[in-house]
């Protein structure tokens, strides 16, 4: 078992409610072999689209990126277009200042699992907290930034972006030993697990897992949110406590 030790990122977009002071728009919790944050935004974050594998591959030389959010605050996100719209449109729009004409915003509700496979148009919106996973890949073009003076990345955007509406997929929890998988892609499961006491772990696959909530013990060590630890496949422990887990596995990516 490895003990991860979490990495507090200071953004101007960030708030205060992650409990590392002020500004800390991200804690990074892990690194490999997923990527594992919590973010907290107090404004409108960038509307970004990621490369597929294939794309990314190809273009940046590197995997592309496919992500989720377990939300934590109940708000308001970007979930890809309302309408179908043209490359045209979306240049026209970003140089004008008003894409988020176009944009679909959906409400999210707390424990909400929302999938962002690559080429989907998205954005947390203020005060929408999440737990984010995602393959382990930096390529993320900027679509649009409420006039805020950063760059853009849009003709790349352009390419890989789904330009009509992208139906939320459906989230359909399956039992699993200790707990349930929220999420099944190709890329990664997600998986919640309730500590009523304590709780025997077992995993086949390498497996983060961060408790969210509650108090905690696993082989003489205390863990308090947001205590993340890789357990590597055929290791086997048993946590004791109060609480619950949020766990993510590779799936079938490299």
């Amino acid at each position: 078992m490895q003990v991860l030790h979490p990495k507090p990122v200071v953004r101007p977009w960030g708030g205060s409610a992650l409990g590392f002071g002020p500004g800390v728009g991200e804690v990074w919790l892990a690194e490999a072999p997923l990527l594992v944050k919590l973010l907290d935004p107090v404004e409108w974050l960038s509307v970004q689209v990621h490369p597929p594998h294939g794309y990314a591959l190809r273009v940046e030389g590197g995997p592309g990126k496919y992500e989720a959010w377990y939300v934590l605050t109940p708000g308001e996100i970007v979930y890809g277009f309302a309408q179908p719209v043209s490359r045209e449109e979306v240049r026209r729009r970003v140089a004008e200042g008003s894409l988020e004409g176009i944009l679909n915003r959906i409400r999210v509700a707390l424990g909400q699992v929302v999938y962002i496979p690559a080429g989907v148009v998205h954005a947390l919106g203020p005060g929408v907290q999440v737990y984010e996973v995602q393959t382990p890949s930096d390529f993320t073009y900027r679509l649009y930034d409420y006039g805020r003076p950063r760059e853009l990345h849009l003709e790349k955007a352009l390419e890989v972006a789904v330009l009509e509406p992208t139906p939320l997929p459906p989230v359909r929890p399956e039992p699993v030993a200790g707990g349930e998988c929220l999420l099944k892609t190709p890329y990664f499961r997600l998986h919640r697990y309730p500590l009523p006491g304590g709780l025997g772990l077992h995993p086949q696959a390498p497996l983060l897992l961060t408790l969210l909530e509650g108090k905690a013990q696993v082989q003489g060590i205390h863990l308090e949110p947001p205590a993340t630890f890789l357990l590597e496949p055929g290791e086997q422990v048993w946590v004791e406590g109060e609480g619950w887990f949020l766990g993510v596995s590779p799936e079938g990516f490299g």
